[in-house]
């Protein structure tokens, strides 16, 4: 499925359909991103099939741990001060910043990382969209808190 810069495309997950502007622009097949849902806290509410397979472990063992057990660069951080995303990290998103991404069995890898919040959730939530980065991306040098 091709999409362009200009035209968002739907995720049809069966968590909730979202639209990400953009997440299509390098050609590659959204449909196969990793799709996590995260309350304020960042724990993990759901995760979608391709989240599965992504990070080798079942649902059942993500449901309730924080995300930062896959993105160990969340750990420190706010995901939703004030009940909205974190500004730092929706930037570094936005510019195409790689975050380092863990496997359950500890390989690492460098990912494109898109944050949406999930419009009329209470509590609020977030929904992380987490693509590997290409193999020439290399690993993540920068945390999300910028240090």
């Amino acid at each position: 499925m091709k999409s362009t810069a200009t035209t968002p495309m739907s995720i049809g997950d069966p968590l909730t359909a979202i639209v990400v502007p953009d997440a299509a622009a390098s050609g590659e097949a959204v449909e196969d991103a990793a799709v996590l849902t995260v309350d304020e806290r960042g724990m993990v509410r759901d995760c979608n099939h391709a989240g599965e397979l992504l990070f080798r472990y079942p649902r059942r063992d993500l449901v309730w741990r924080h995300v930062s057990l896959l993105l160990p660069q969340l750990a420190d951080l706010d995901l939703m001060p004030n009940g909205e995303p974190n500004r730092r990290l929706r930037f570094l998103c936005r510019i195409g910043q790689h975050l380092e991404a863990v496997t359950r069995d500890r390989q690492r890898f460098a990912c494109d990382l898109f944050v949406n919040a999930l419009d009329g959730a209470r509590p609020q939530r977030l929904v992380l969209i987490v693509r590997p980065a290409g193999p020439a991306a290399g690993a993540c040098k920068t945390s999300a808190d910028g240090h």
